[in-house]
């Protein structure tokens, strides 16, 4: 199936006017709660997320992209360069459908008995997947009120291919996971994937989660926005 093809196909709707049918005529497509999964963890360009939905076609990605913007959930953003580059980021609208995946998580741990501990990364799960999407969907946004405060967290024994540093930019309510340190962070946190579930699970101080340098208040403010697991 061509580009046009993919992008001219009619959506399907359940024609309902009950709030769930029309919920599910925009976020019911296969892939597209995923998507925003990823959007939400902290990947912004297309080749990362299609790379992270295993599964999904690049036409079908591209199409999903294309619904999600017309629908106001993701922005598109165009940078010149050479090369040019796009790169996806969430709308306030995008953001406001968090609560419904913290209840796919909450049901699925619940009576799928499903979770992620530090013995399924490489197992089960990336060490890239973990560190980016267990913050991401742990993080309490009313514990973060007025905080703005940006941690690095270096991990030793990840084997993702990717790297073993991670950024964690915590603004406006939000976290936002990057693949690379940041330059200037407020803190960095040296350990390996136990210490870094240790820290995202609020099971110990800070300082007894790895080797930790900078600064020690903003390190135990972002570990406050995580709910205790």
């Amino acid at each position: 199936m061509t580009d046009s093809a993919v992008l001219d196909t009619p959506r399907k709707s359940y024609n309902h006017p009950c709030l769930i049918a029309r919920a599910l005529d925009v976020l019911g497509d296969r892939w597209t709660l995923l998507i925003l999964r990823d959007l939400m963890s902290g990947l912004q360009r297309y080749g990362d997320i299609l790379n992270s939905c295993e599964g999904i076609s690049p036409n079908l990605l591209s199409s999903r992209l294309k619904r999600l913007e017309a629908d106001e959930l993701v922005e598109r953003h165009y940078f010149k360069g050479l090369p040019p580059r796009v790169e996806y980021t969430l709308s306030e609208k995008g953001w406001a459908v968090r609560p419904v995946l913290l209840s796919l998580i909450e049901w699925s741990t619940s009576w799928l008995h499903s979770a992620i501990g530090p013995d399924d990364v490489g197992e089960h799960f990336s060490a890239d997947f973990a560190v980016r999407v267990i913050p991401t969907f742990s993080f309490d946004p009313e514990r973060a009120n007025n905080l703005a405060a940006t941690m690095t967290v270096e991990i030793s024994d990840c084997e993702d291919g990717i790297g073993n540093c991670w950024s964690f930019d915590v603004h406006d309510g939000h976290i936002h996971p990057r693949r690379q340190a940041a330059e200037g962070a407020d803190v960095h946190l040296k350990t390996d994937t136990a210490g870094f579930f240790r820290f995202v699970r609020c099971e110990a101080d800070p300082r007894d989660c790895g080797e930790l340098t900078g600064d020690l208040a903003a390190a135990a403010a972002i570990q406050s926005c995580f709910q205790h697991s």
